[in-house]
């Protein structure tokens, strides 16, 4: 096999590594030195191993520094046996031997003073956590100083912020899953899901339909705390009673309408129904349910309820 042919640059004889380094101190290519070292000291633009003008050693050299120190560990011994057949002087091996041992010499120094570093910076974060914890026991504890004498004076004195006033809420939630059932004293009871944070209150109305009537305007009926309205006043005569909700907080702030929660009366008996029913009701036929259609359903679920026990 025939073997490549180096061009020859310099008369004759291959001139030692260190003269190819004098020769040529930048690669015009790259920008950086050849090597890893640029006037004595580490060049830390180019990782050592990289392509110089000999040829590429990538992939001969590990680019780690461990990985360098060990390769070059590895060869030195016979490098400097066979330097003649490897077209190296005693002076390029001396000078690797030399550069060798003062590379291992750094990265134990430098290995050494991490590991100081290190347990410098865990003492740090040791003793820095351990003010802070303590700190914050005190600063609460003036807090609660503060807080019973009810000025700013001791915030200032300890020359710390007071807390923020509470943001006052924008928006109210509304009110949902409304039911409402009678009691065996003709009460209508009101019952629905909402939130009472905060001191929030609920404002309830109700709209009243007499038999063969239309739905008269919503009135005003209480002002609660609780989640529950029994309505004690409930008229005769009525073919539908409907009650909605709404949540008020303590900044004024009210929130919609619930949807209605609808009540029929009709041939003497009561029967219940719910908000959501009545919207689901209202939007699959475009039509409040009559009275004759709310008992039919109810006689309907009875006589099913009756066939299952049966």
């Amino acid at each position: 096999m025939a073997q490549a042919v180096q061009p020859d640059f310099f008369g004759g004889d291959i001139p030692s590594a260190l003269v190819v380094l004098q020769m040529f101190p930048d690669d015009p290519e790259s920008g950086s030195h050849v090597g890893p070292h640029r006037g004595g000291k580490v060049d830390r633009r180019r990782t050592p191993g990289t392509a110089t003008r000999a040829g590429s050693t990538m992939s001969t050299i590990e680019q780690t520094q461990q990985g360098t120190l060990d390769f070059f560990n590895q060869r030195i011994a016979a490098w400097t046996a066979s330097a003649t057949e490897l077209t190296l002087t005693a002076e390029d091996t001396a000078a690797l031997a030399a550069l060798l041992a003062d590379a291992e010499t750094k990265f134990d120094e430098a290995k050494e003073g991490w590991n100081e570093y290190r347990a410098k910076v865990d003492a740090q974060d040791e003793a820095i956590g351990a003010l802070y914890e303590f700190g914050s026991l005190l600063v609460q504890q003036i807090r609660v100083a503060a807080k019973k004498d009810g000025t700013n004076q001791l915030y200032q004195l300890a020359q710390i912020d007071p807390p923020k006033p509470a943001t006052p809420r924008t928006e109210a939630p509304i009110p949902t899953d409304l039911r409402t059932t009678n009691t065996t004293s003709g009460d209508i009871e009101l019952s629905f899901k909402g939130s009472k944070a905060g001191g929030a209150v609920f404002e309830v109305q109700r709209q009243l339909r007499e038999v063969g009537q239309q739905p008269g305007a919503w009135g005003y009926v209480a002002t609660i705390g609780e989640k529950r309205y029994v309505d004690t006043a409930v008229p005769s005569g009525l073919a539908q009673i409907s009650y909605r909700v709404r949540t008020q907080l303590t900044t004024g702030v009210l929130s919609q309408w619930s949807y209605p929660a609808p009540f029929y009366f009709g041939n003497g008996q009561q029967s219940e129904a719910t908000g959501a029913q009545q919207a689901t009701a209202e939007s699959d036929g475009g039509e409040t349910l009559t009275i004759e259609d709310a008992q039919a359903l109810k006689d309907a679920q009875t006589a099913k309820g009756s066939a299952k026990a049966g």
